[in-house]
């Protein structure tokens, strides 16, 4: 059961990985979306369509090079 409902945006939990993890994720082309599981026991499942996917791309992109400007 869902912790929240707004927007179109389902919150399950609040996740932190400040270690890295393992990390997979399955392709559904017959609905245009991808799921991503992060974690040994897959603890953290993301399930996106084609446009959320590269949104997140596009935004953990910018925070990596943000970060590697802050920190090289």
């Amino acid at each position: 059961m869902a912790l929240s409902w707004l927007s179109g945006i389902t919150v399950e939990s609040w996740v932190e990985m400040e270690e890295p993890v393992p990390a997979r994720c399955e392709l559904d082309p017959t609905n245009d979306s991808a799921t991503l599981f992060f974690g040994e026991r897959e603890d953290f499942v993301l399930h996106l369509c084609r446009d959320n996917l590269r949104t997140v791309a596009e935004l953990a992109g910018k925070a990596h090079a943000d970060l590697a400007a802050e920190n090289p």
